[in-house]
């Protein structure tokens, strides 16, 4: 038993036969099949900045433990804008865990949380770029195909543009 034949594999994009399709179809495949891409890509990089604002909340919460109840601070509103505040309670925080829930919980169990987030978004970003190369190599499937269609239908013109002469 040898390998399958790598050339069919090759041609071969969502179970269909790309050999079969026309110059317009691979086209539009194409296109369809680079959106995609994009789209991934987009998601890809909001997951990293999802990342990126647990890494800050689990610091934040870490150096909370630190401070003592009472202490002027700048409490962030937005990322450019902070108005005067004072420190209460530390031993209980409040975790936004999504579409209007918080859970009162301990510094140290939101520490906890934000790295069990960090960790099951970096799970979905190494599902996604897989995803995404997969999608870059049908791509660039579709587009060796294309390719070839396009130089076999100039060689039948000039074939028969030679006849016609």
């Amino acid at each position: 038993r040898g390998h399958p034949d790598t050339h069919t594999m090759a041609h071969r994009q969502g179970g269909m036969q790309l050999d079969s399709l026309s110059p317009q179809q691979l086209q539009g495949l194409s296109e369809q099949l680079e959106s995609d891409v994009q789209q991934l890509t987009e998601s890809l990089a909001n997951l990293q900045k999802a990342v990126g604002r647990y890494h800050t909340s689990g610091r934040a919460l870490e150096g909370m433990t630190l401070e003592s109840e009472g202490k002027e601070m700048l409490v962030p509103l937005t990322s450019s804008l902070y108005v005067p505040g004072v420190l209460g309670d530390t031993s209980k925080v409040l975790l936004d865990v999504g579409t209007g829930y918080f859970l009162e919980k301990s510094p140290e169990d939101g520490v906890d949380y934000c790295k069990r987030k960090v960790q099951l978004v970096r799970d979905n970003m190494e599902k996604l770029i897989e995803v995404i190369s997969e999608k870059r190599k049908q791509s660039t499937q579709v587009q060796q195909v294309f390719t070839q269609k396009m130089q076999m239908m100039e060689q039948a013109q000039a074939k028969a543009a030679e006849i016609g002469a």
